[in-house]
């Protein structure tokens, strides 16, 4: 519809300039050096003056000025701009660009065609996550790549992922390797989105093994972005928007909650005309902003880039005090200093302050409480309408100076009503009750390249990383009821810093002859990590006393108190080689080998070797393949390799452990000081390896318009390092053993991954999508008795746990009775006689469960026309399960979803879903608990606008977008609780909702600015 105006507007500029420009016809012809290009783009530089070449590779544009330039493209060709200089004629001959049809992967210790690679590799560049409002890099990788399974460990802001690539590969963690511009780091916390030029996925052993015993998880290598071309160019982006709560969860209301606990038995409960919705009353609207500011270029020779990034996120609950603020710097420089020696630096910078609630906990947590309070409570009283019996507790709890929970605002807030023990106003709960962690970064690298012959190049590089984290926990004083209270002003603080230094030196060699291809790497790095804890230390002081918190004030009592203690070191000195091959291009074959010695082991065993081998072969190369065919290039391929793990083992599992104290007192025997074993050396502990195998097929047809590569995995993990010595230790020992190796997890699953591109016309538009398939299943446990399992995550509702570790079943599966309805005579749950014997005993309890998911699938669908963009990014998961582990089973008297009240049993006959009132609390360990976490979350929808070239010259700039963005707006599920995309804030816990802090929906605008 805007097509007219445009065009006149052109006419009128060019009547304007008419004195000296004068308006023509050009024709012309697009070829190839293989013929005629039908399809491709030209456009008249600066205006939207374009067309497409027809069959035949001829276009037409009218009204083109006879000093314009014309810009043509096709997708896989290097796109030129051509003067006209006055001609009618212009023919244009299109150059393939060998970087878009065979894009260059960074893999260890140097990159690689994409076309020449041999094992399972997924990409992600600065254009798939330039607009993302995720402030972390692991939620921005979230549904883009297949076999990478992202969970947040909380909604809040700031919070990490957990990510896990290609299943849950250990009985401990079951994190990747990040690599950052070549440095081993120990977060990435630290590093806006907005920083990253690309970031590789390498999911197979082959890919990974380069790494030895830290790849068994997979690896993800980040490389930041460096300064370009001579021109300083500077980079402007930001974001500001809103986040508020988007869930269709629903508690009972008053009324539901009276009729249910009447029912239940519980009569004292009646309407007293309050009717509060907790989720209403906790969550509320909060505002972000994000500021990316970048300078790039050269000058002297020396490529530069800079980069300060800001960011201030307030929480949808509590708002400031759920906040997270980050501030990065960025300082990467590049330079050759002769024809032969390259140098370089990267240094970053980060201060982030992250304020936080209580959360993930089943009976204390800020969310658990809302949604468990009776609706029959008030957020606040009305000014001088504080209830009598409120006032007879605070007087007569034997503690006269706390005060009434009390708003900054000055407002008396509601005190429960029905519900008792550990339930309380969750607002004032938020309020009293506050984390704060501040963790300052420091990173840098250098390196040195030298070109010492053709082909033979040797890089050194040194990095060094510094990690300050403080964490504070306080807590005013309060009593609600004898569970819940705090009595003083208690504080809590601890301090650890860690240092690691990494040395690397590895030299290249690429040759070639005839149709062979070689490229030998050797390297030797070295490396040190110390933590120590700084300071770790608790206390309170007296109401009257208060003047702040600070533990070094006057008054404070100090609880327990420990400095410079707990200095945890892993040394790794590592020789690695890899040795790649291909004839032609055609035929590929790649091996890699890597020795690790780490002081976590045994001295018998610090020692492992990990190898690795993958090869490939081209098909579209070979001479039969028909030139012509719409598949422009069909590669397979296949890998096998080994990869260590050691990021489960605290170390010293070789050293006998004693101490001369228990509870802090020395060990006394008839006035004998004495010494008493607190671990027992594992002499035979090994390393932890994975052992995978990879088959892939990589296609692209239709003018490599379309992508799609399908892989099949099977990975296995062996001698799983256990930390929990007891389960192998008699209890009449009176000591613990150290780590011990127990079983073997094996993972298999199938990856898809699909793309179609078209840029032809000036409607353009790109669609992708992932898949992929995981099956998790432990396969041996050692050691253990028959029939036994180790226990996982606890939970109030279930003494045994509510996960497990068990041999032929999935990793940390869900634990507890299996039901077969409700009795519809009785309204009570039935449960399941598994082992037969006629009565219903803990032994009954078995798999009810699994939280990982059966299928992964993501993508994204972007058009563009003319100025205007949109972009919309899915993700989701098919086959997971979830935990309601929020409920409180030892307090009858706590609200409770509303299908609890909607399916409940009433009378005899009723065919239920969910047991009567009465009867509630013996489902809490029971099936019923579990729930299908199966979703798809619409994680980006966004409409951008680029302003006209000449707008942008006369407001002195090169490019400025301006767009709006719903993000974790739409999600599609069929899970009760607040966001099926539960987190984890352990290895044993996944898919345990607690009362999980949401994901927040966002409405951002946004603006990206180029000088």
């Amino acid at each position: 519809m805007k097509i007219i105006p445009l065009k006149k507007f052109f006419f009128f500029i060019i009547f304007l300039y008419g004195s000296f420009l004068q308006a023509q016809t050009v024709k012309g012809k697009v070829t190839t050096a293989d013929g005629p290009l039908p399809g491709a783009t030209v456009l008249v530089k600066g205006t939207d003056n374009g067309t497409s070449s027809d069959f035949d590779g001829n276009y037409t544009l009218n009204n083109v000025a006879s000093n314009a330039t014309l810009v043509v493209s096709y997708v896989g060709y290097l796109t030129q701009e051509v003067a006209i200089n006055g001609l009618s004629t212009v023919n244009i001959t299109l150059v393939e660009d060998a970087a878009a049809l065979d894009e260059v992967v960074v893999v260890g210790y140097g990159a690689k065609k994409k076309s020449l690679v041999t094992g399972a590799i997924s990409s992600v560049n600065s254009d798939d996550i330039k607009s993302v409002s995720n402030q972390r890099v692991e939620q921005a990788l979230q549904g883009r790549t297949s076999g990478v399974t992202v969970s947040s460990s909380s909604g809040s802001p700031g919070s990490g992922a957990r990510i896990r690539i290609r299943g849950t590969g250990s009985s401990g963690t079951s994190e990747p390797l990040f690599i950052v511009d070549g440095m081993k780091v120990s977060t990435i916390d630290n590093i806006p989105p907005s920083d990253i030029e690309n970031l590789e996925v390498l999911k197979d052993a082959a890919s990974a093994a380069i790494y030895g015993t830290e790849g068994a998880n997979g690896v993800i290598i980040i490389t930041t972005k460096s300064g370009k071309g001579k021109e300083i160019k500077v980079n402007f982006n930001s974001q500001i928007g809103a986040q508020f709560l988007q869930s269709d969860i629903q508690l009972m209301n008053a009324s539901q909650f009276v009729t249910y606990m009447n029912e239940a038995g519980i009569t004292s409960v009646v309407d007293n005309g309050t009717d509060t919705n907790w989720i209403d009353a906790l969550f509320g609207t909060a505002f972000m902003q994000r500021y990316d500011l970048s300078l790039s270029g050269e000058a002297a020779n020396i490529g530069y880039y800079f980069s300060v990034a800001h960011t201030d996120q307030d929480g949808i609950v509590a708002r400031e005090n759920s906040s997270f603020k980050r501030t990065s710097f960025r300082l990467n420089l590049k330079t050759e200093l002769t024809d032969w020696v390259e140098v370089g630096a990267s240094a970053t910078a980060s201060f982030i302050n992250k304020r936080g609630v209580q959360e993930n906990n089943d009976t204390r947590g800020v969310i658990q409480n809302a949604l468990v309070l009776d609706p029959l409570t008030p957020v606040k009283y009305a000014q001088g309408q504080v209830p009598q019996e409120v006032l007879t507790r605070a007087a007569s709890n034997g503690f006269p100076d706390v005060p009434l929970l009390t708003s900054s605002y000055g407002a008396i807030y509601g005190y429960p009503v029905y519900s008792t023990g550990e339930t309380i106003n969750p607002v004032a709960l938020a309020d009293v009750n506050k984390t704060l962690n501040e963790n300052n970064q420091f990173l840098s690298t250098v390196y040195a390249k030298f070109n010492i012959l053709e082909g033979l190049n040797f890089t050194t590089r040194l990095g060094y990383e510094y990690r300050d984290f403080y964490n504070q926990n306080t807590i005013t004083p309060y009593f609600v009821s004898s569970e819940s209270q705090n009595t003083a002003f208690t504080m809590s603080e601890s301090r650890i810093r860690s240092t690691r230094w990494l040395w690397e030196n590895f030299a290249s060699y690429t040759k070639s002859f005839d149709n062979h291809n070689f490229s030998v790497l050797a390297g030797y790095s070295a490396e040190e990590t110390e933590i120590p804890t700084i300071i770790s230390r608790s206390g309170s002081i007296a109401i009257p006393d208060f003047t702040g918190f600070d533990l070094d004030l006057p008054g404070y009592t100090i609880d327990d108190k420990t400095a410079n203690i707990n200095t945890f070191r892993d040394n790794l000195v590592s020789m690695y080689g890899r040795l790649s091959y291909d004839y032609a291009g055609k035929y590929l074959f790649e091996a890699s080998i890597r020795r690790d010695r780490s002081d976590k082991f045994p001295t018998a065993n610090k020692a492992g070797t990990f190898s690795a081998f993958s090869g490939g072969w081209l098909l579209s190369k070979e001479d039969f393949w028909n030139k012509d065919s719409f598949v422009n290039y069909f590669k397979i391929r296949g890998s096998w390799g080994q990869n260590g793990n050691k990021s489960n083992l605290s170390g010293n599992s070789d050293l006998i452990s004693i101490t001369r104290n228990i509870n802090g007192q020395p060990i006394d025997y008839l006035g004998v000081g004495g010494a008493q074993i607190t671990g027992f050396a594992n002499t035979n502990l090994v390393w932890e390896t994975s052992s995978q195998t990879n088959f892939g097929i990589d296609v692209r047809a239709l003018k490599n318009k379309l992508r799609f590569s399908v892989d099949y995995f099977k990975k296995t993990t062996e001698d799983l390092i256990v930390s929990d010595g007891s389960l192998i230790t008699p209890g009449s020992a009176g000591f613990t053993s150290n780590e011990f190796n127990a079983g073997t997890i094996e993972n298999t699953g199938l990856e898809f991954e699909i793309g179609y591109a078209n840029n032809d016309n000036e409607f353009k538009y790109q669609i992708n999508a992932n898949l992929s398939t995981i099956k998790n299943e432990v396969t041996e446990i050692l050691f253990l008795p028959e029939g036994t399992s180790i226990r996982g995550a606890g939970a109030p509702q279930n003494d045994d746990g509510i996960t497990r570790f068990t041999q032929g079943l999935p990793a940390w599966y869900f634990f507890g009775y299996q039901t077969s309805g409700v009795d519809p005579a009785t309204g009570e749950l039935q449960r399941v006689d598994t082992d037969g014997d006629g009565n219903i005993t803990n032994a009954d309890k078995t798999f009810i469960g699994s939280p990982h998911p059966d299928v992964l699938f993501g993508g994204n669908i972007a058009f563009q026309y003319k100025a205007f963009d949109f972009n919309l990014q899915y993700q989701g998961s098919l086959g997971n399960e979830i935990f309601t582990s929020y409920n409180q089973p030892s307090r009858p008297i706590t609200n409770k979803p509303v299908h609890y009240f909607d399916e409940r049993w009433q009378n005899p006959g009723d065919n239920a879903t969910f047991p009567s009132a009465a009867t509630i609390t013996d489902s809490y360990d029971t099936d019923l608990m579990v729930e299908d976490g199966s979703y798809m979350r619409i994680k980006q929808i966004q409409f951008g606008y680029t302003v006209p070239q000449k707008v942008a010259e006369k407001l002195h700039v090169n490019n400025l977008r301006l767009y709006v963005s719903l993000d974790d707006y739409f999600t599609f599920t069929k899970y009760r609780g607040l966001d099926p995309e539960i987190g984890n804030f352990g290895f044993n816990d996944i898919g345990v909702d607690r009362g999980y802090y949401p994901t927040a929906a966002r409405m951002i605008f946004g603006l990206a600015l180029d000088f």
